[in-house]
């Protein structure tokens, strides 16, 4: 029961440079959740450079009817709300480390969609990390950064309100794919920029045949074993094709899937097993594939609550 090893002729390995973020875009809501995300940047500026970073906030519009009121009058309403969000981002800023290590930062308010506005900024502002906080005890914001992750043309990470900020543990679900590749190699980039002493640990999650369809004359635990060996040759395919040189700083764990919902058993493994981040991958760069995030990294942002998830295009 051999699996195909599958080359990927354009991704060739390489040297993995320490991971660091030129251009970051942090969405903030002005609300008590945006303190995991600036509690979460005040660690990972400590550990990893970033040059600049945006910090936007989107006013939902409202349209109040005043038959008395001017132009100017709603420009200065307008003007007031807009420096008054500002300022509030600042005293956030001001009162957290970060404010210390970047060097350069931007404030913006916009108002109308948050969704829209958010991927247009991100793309403006030539967005390398879109940074996005994820309430606890709610859908709604959920749904924003799932439908962010989705449509941003760029990373993404998502950090769930529960977070907390440290980070010795990555967990890389793989399945062997160019997608699979990516992920890996933004995990070894964050070891390589913070440490030896992250430890990062690769996940395939593999189904059992259905032995009633086939005429094998062997048990199950027989079989499983089979099914582990095979797993494990292709890892060992996979990192000494793409990741030579690196094998060592990848821990391979594999996990049989007894039921539906693949999310549900990378979520379970990543709460026994205490991982501090799980990294992702999207459909692809193309504008059609953005808008296909898989169903599996789209549940892990919808339902979790406490692990930041990176999410990689």
């Amino acid at each position: 029961m051999k699996t195909k090893n599958v080359d990927y002729p354009d991704v060739v390995a390489q040297k993995i440079l320490p991971f660091r973020v030129r251009e970051m875009m942090v969405a903030l809501k002005l609300e008590p959740s945006d303190e995991a995300v600036l509690d979460y940047l005040d660690y990972l500026s400590a550990k990893v450079p970033i040059r600049s970073v945006y910090f936007e906030h989107v006013l939902p519009p409202i349209d109040l009817y005043n038959p008395n009121a001017t132009d100017s009058d709603k420009i200065f309403s307008h003007y007031e709300l807009n420096m008054e969000a500002i300022e509030s981002m600042r005293e956030q800023l001001w009162a957290h480390p970060i404010s210390e290590r970047v060097e350069h930062f931007g404030f913006e308010v916009q108002k109308g969609n948050p969704l829209e506005e958010l991927l247009k900024n991100a793309d403006e502002v030539l967005t390398d990390l879109l940074v996005i906080g994820q309430r606890a005890g709610t859908n709604s914001h959920g749904i924003l950064a799932r439908n962010l992750a989705r449509k941003v043309a760029t990373n993404a990470l998502i950090i769930p309100e529960n977070t907390k900020a440290k980070l010795a543990k990555i967990l890389v679900p793989i399945d062997f794919s160019e997608y699979s590749i990516r992920t890996l190699k933004m995990a070894l980039s964050i070891k390589e920029a913070i440490g030896d002493d992250i430890e990062v640990q690769a996940l395939h999650v593999y189904q059992m045949p259905n032995l009633s369809i086939y005429k094998i004359q062997k048990s199950f635990e027989q079989l499983k074993r089979i099914v582990e060996a095979d797993r494990m040759e292709a890892f060992e395919h996979f990192m000494k094709t793409h990741f030579e040189g690196y094998e060592d700083r990848v821990k391979l764990q594999l996990l049989e899937q007894r039921g539906p919902g693949i999310a549900k058993f990378i979520m379970d493994y990543a709460d026994e097993n205490d991982m501090d981040m799980i990294i992702m991958g999207a459909k692809g760069h193309s504008r059609v594939e953005r808008l296909l995030l898989g169903s599996v990294t789209e549940k892990l942002c919808s339902t979790n609550d406490h692990i930041p998830v990176f999410v990689i295009k």
